[in-house]
């Protein structure tokens, strides 16, 4: 399709082959990341064929190049924070190029890596490099990078392996030896590795720059890799020109169902092939010479087989391709192969479907339920669906009857909230536990040594005589010692018992009951807002001081119950307690008959929206006064102000 729309528009009269190279480029690459699909390069690949074919190379790298700045973020399109992560990432600059090379798509290669040539020459890159190189031998190509980038102050730098004397190499290397672009990739490679750049800074020429970029370890062996390579494609063009012809992979002929006359047998010039082994053994003799790429040499003396005149080109770069090693029968037989099979498609005949009833029309959109039923047919029934497991849902809901009958809600609560107290006690019963053994513990560590007197009787034997005396038998002697007796208290098992018990995750069944509670005082808080109705507010006040009852010693010693209930009384004397007329004096009670909870509900303690029973409130706190409860009675005057009772009595 594309090189038939090339040819088309190639004619006298029509737009030009630039405008429909243009057309289809900006076509293809309008996707994100075009380049990283396999379809997408192999119509690219097709598309830089027919620009090389008809002299439209500069027209397809000029928007390659456009879109190459865009991808290095020269338009702004790429973040500050990506390009800090891609280089804190260690991530390779972008390119159209995945990898270091293409083996398929050559001619895609050839203008990306020409394109990307013309971005080092305007950046004025490559000549900053070689700059850095040739002023200091010890430097590094990688150093040299980057001190050019300080120097040039360039947003954007490629990486290293990004530099053109090792993307061609790389491509070199990976382009098949019959590819009509070879002689040119090489001669590229070589342009840069040859180069004498020193004259052009005021410094001695000092051999070929190129070897100062394959100084390391890994560039090392891929110039071991390309003198072995250039040896590989000289001995496959010195068989190919023993034989008289070459027949190409794929000929029209040869395609079954083709309706045009068949296109003459591709023949493959033995004397290309002859010169093509003569180039690739010149590019050897350039390769192995140490000399040559060491120190300057005087090219007229050079033998013939350096092909002193080539050399030079090459040294000066000059940048004239050797376009007669290009295979051009075989470019344009290819592009002859191509057209012939767009043909063929276009004059094949339409699909009759009367004529085989057996064969379903795909091209008829009415005909889209038979397709359907045909696929179906074609593949195996499919599994019924599995049965469903019906599960239990972790938490119950919220009867809705408790959200209405107080005795509903507080049976509720004491089922739920009883398994939070259980808990809280068992927690302060191993915190005793542990209480207690530390302290026995603690007693138990004076005793650990101490000074025991002991008595101990030694048998002392009898050798020999004495004074001419027979031995008697042993003698028996009672020393008093002091021994250090080791009295070590075992309690290792108790306490690797209580750090089990401690390790243990709480039931479930207590995450159960503290969510239901909470979904209950939810949907209770909820209803209420949506409609007060007067037995919600029943409900309400009954939860709250059912929950009240549950703060006890234990719930308030451990701090999860302490902080959960302490949330639950929170929210519900805010919105059925506090500010009721008829909760204050029960409040107040509660408070005095349990002193422990004045902080908890205080703040729901709201005398002033009870003028009438101001009096008597007051009544009750001073008749409880106490010196024990100083502090309770203090906080219960504090919300006991006068001034704010008499305004409302007056209102």
């Amino acid at each position: 399709l594309f090189q038939t729309h090339v040819v088309e528009s190639s004619r006298p009269g029509r737009v030009g082959p630039a405008a429909v190279l243009e057309f289809w480029v900006g076509i293809l690459t309008q996707q994100n990341l075009w380049y990283r699909d396999r379809t997408v390069v192999f119509l690219m690949d097709q598309i830089c064929r027919a620009a090389y074919i008809h002299h439209q190379e500069e027209c397809v790298q000029r928007l390659l190049y456009q879109l190459h700045k865009v991808a290095l973020g020269y338009h702004g399109d790429r973040g500050l924070l990506s390009s800090l992560v891609g280089w804190i990432a260690g991530n390779a600059t972008p390119s159209f190029i995945e990898g270091q090379s293409l083996s398929g798509e050559v001619w895609f290669a050839w203008l990306v890596l020409n394109m990307e040539g013309m971005f080092e020459e305007d950046s004025q890159l490559r000549r900053c490099v070689e700059h850095q190189l040739l002023s200091d031998t010890n430097l590094s190509p990688d150093q040299a990078l980057k001190k050019a980038q300080q120097q040039l102050k360039l947003p954007v730098v490629p990486s290293l392996q990004r530099l053109q004397v090792y993307r061609w190499a790389c491509q070199a290397l990976a382009t098949p030896p019959d590819h009509p672009l070879l002689p040119l990739i090489w001669q590229r490679f070589l342009q840069l590795y040859l180069r004498q750049p020193g004259p052009e800074y005021g410094l001695d020429a000092g051999g070929c720059i190129g070897r100062r970029f394959f100084q390391g370890s890994s560039q090392a062996a891929l110039l071991r890799d390309l003198r072995h390579r250039i040896q590989e494609v000289s001995d496959f063009h010195h068989t190919a020109s023993q034989a008289l012809r070459v027949a190409p992979t794929h000929t029209p002929d040869q395609r079954e169902g083709s309706h045009n006359s068949p296109l003459p047998v591709f023949l493959t010039s033995p004397e290309l092939h002859t010169e093509l082994v003569r180039l690739f053994g010149v590019f050897a003799v350039w390769l192995d010479d140490e000399t040559l790429q060491k120190k300057e040499v005087y090219l007229p003396t050079l033998p013939p087989q350096y092909d002193p005149h080539r050399l030079a080109k090459v040294m000066n770069k000059q940048q004239e391709l050797w376009v007669e090693y290009v295979d051009q029968e075989r470019v344009h037989y290819d592009e002859k192969d191509v057209l012939a099979l767009w043909e063929n498609v276009k004059s094949e005949p339409a699909f009759n479907q009367s004529s085989n009833p057996a064969f379903t029309d795909y091209t008829n959109p009415t005909a889209a339920r038979e397709r359907i039923q045909s696929n179906l047919q074609k593949h195996p029934v499919p599994q019924s669906a599995p049965e469903l497991q019906s599960q239990k849902a972790p938490v119950s809901e919220v009867p809705s009857a408790c959200l209405t009958d107080t005795a509903s809600a507080c049976s509720l609560l004491q089922q739920d909230l009883s398994c939070l107290q259980d808990q809280a006690r068992f927690a302060v019963s191993r915190e005793a536990q542990q209480v207690a053994l530390e302290s026995e513990l603690l007693e138990s560590l004076p005793l650990l040594y101490r000074n025991k007197p002991e008595q101990v009787t030694m048998a002392l034997e009898c050798r020999g005589q004495r004074s001419g005396q027979p031995c008697q038998g042993a003698a028996h002697i009672t020393v008093t010692q002091d021994e250090v007796e080791s009295q070590i208290v075992s309690l290792r098992s108790d306490i690797k018992q209580l750090q089990t018990e401690a390790m243990t995750p709480p039931p479930q069944s207590l995450a159960q009951a503290a969510v239901h509670t909470e979904n209950f005082i939810t949907a209770l808080v909820n209803l209420y807002k949506a409609q007060p109705t007067a037995a919600v507010q029943r409900v309400g006040v009954a939860a709250f001081y059912k929950v009240v009852s549950f703060v006890c010693e234990d719930t308030l010693r451990h701090p999860p119950t302490r902080q959960y209930l302490s949330s639950c009384v929170e929210i519900l004397g805010q919105v059925f307690i506090q500010g009721s007329q008829a909760e204050c004096g029960r409040v107040l009670r509660t408070i005095l008959e349990q002193r422990r909870l004045c902080p908890l509900l205080s703040p729901f303690f709201t005398p002033n929206a009870a003028p009438n029973q101001f009096v008597s409130l007051y009544k009750e706190v001073v008749t409880s006064l106490h010196p024990d409860s100083a502090d309770v009675i203090f906080m219960l005057l504090t919300k006991l102000r006068a001034v704010l009772c008499l305004g409302a009595v007056y209102q």
